[in-house]
């Protein structure tokens, strides 16, 4: 089906008025997203990724719901003509959001925008806290790194990927997390482009409701200033105190959580390079972009060794970035 023909659908399924533009979007890394412009206002349409149940988006509009109405902003699901959230075209399930106002970066432009994410993160995590819901889908193993780490190495290495898999086989080898650790649900995926800003810094919203979970806010924190303090293959130090000090501005921070806090980054940085090397055999999850890379498997394995550079500057930092949460905390 050529875009014509599938932006005319949802239009007309969901009730948005002719679409006069419909613009892709890049910066996720799982699903296919556009914009589309109409004469009424913007949305944002998707096509579910194979690996998500429908159901995945019974639960993103409960989550949604539920943060509108304590006031968080975040996209709201549109449902069709037929009172659906989905429309199948050709054996794919569509389906439309409302499109917040802001702007997504992929590098934050100042520190600010980082203490901003931290303290929105922390707001996002009281209201969480509250919630009682039972997810009707999750993805299997999401956040699970030994899984990932079993089924990573079950894979035969080639010559091109041994010294990787030998690197990851060792790196994540003993690193865990206490099991005492607070369990809530959290949003799974708060790297920065899932944060929306304002010209003047301030969140106006937060996108990708597809991984919320139940699980521990030291993984999700850990998560979220892997991805807010990668430049490049560096570790940035003063984008991590000050990511760190709007997060511990809402005192979501306790002792145990402080103390493990370091785990929490170097573990999931470990894991996403186990994911993304987990592709370069599977090769069927992550987009890839075709003008620098000759195929998905080139440019997940391009992404592992990053994320084993990161990991890397992590430990030759080590010392300092724990002066840091100390002196935050202090």
């Amino acid at each position: 089906m050529n875009r014509a023909s599938w932006t005319e659908a949802l239009a007309q399924a969901f009730h948005l008025g002719p679409v006069l533009h419909a613009e892709a979007l890049t910066t996720g890394l799982i699903q296919q997203t556009w914009r589309l412009t109409t004469g009424h206002a913007c949305y944002i349409a998707q096509k579910l990724h194979p690996i998500f149940d429908a159901r995945v988006t019974e639960d993103a509009h409960a989550i949604s719901h539920y943060l509108n109405t304590h006031h968080f902003p975040a996209p709201e699901l549109l449902t069709t003509q037929a009172g659906t959230l989905h429309l199948e075209c050709e054996g794919s399930l569509w389906r439309v959001m409302t499109c917040l106002p802001g702007e997504t970066y992929q590098r934050a432009p100042s520190l600010e925008y980082l203490s901003q994410a931290g303290q929105t993160l922390g707001r996002l995590h009281r209201l969480l806290a509250l919630l009682d819901y039972a997810f009707r889908f999750q993805i299997p193993y999401f956040h699970d790194p030994a899984h990932i780490a079993q089924a990573l190495f079950a894979y035969a290495p080639t010559a091109e990927t041994r010294a990787d898999l030998a690197f990851y086989q060792t790196a994540i080898s003993g690193l865990e997390l206490p099991s005492g650790l607070p369990r809530q649900i959290i949003h799974g995926d708060p790297k920065l482009s899932n944060f929306l800003f304002a010209k003047s810094a301030q969140v106006t919203g937060m996108v990708d409701l597809d991984t919320f979970m139940v699980h521990y806010r030291l993984v999700e924190l850990g998560d979220a200033l892997r991805s807010w303090c990668t430049v490049g293959e560096h570790f940035d130090r003063a984008h991590f105190r000050a990511g760190l000090t709007g997060y511990a501005a809402t005192g979501l921070l306790t002792p145990l959580e402080h103390k493990h806090l370091l785990t929490g980054v170097k573990l999931i940085t470990l894991e996403l390079g186990m994911r993304y090397l987990k592709d370069v055999f599977e090769d069927c999850y992550f987009q890839w972009d075709p003008l620098l890379y000759p195929s998905r498997p080139a440019h997940n394995l391009a992404r592992a060794r990053r994320q084993t550079a990161v990991y890397r500057d992590i430990l030759r930092q080590e010392d300092d970035l724990e002066a840091v949460v100390t002196a935050i905390l202090a």
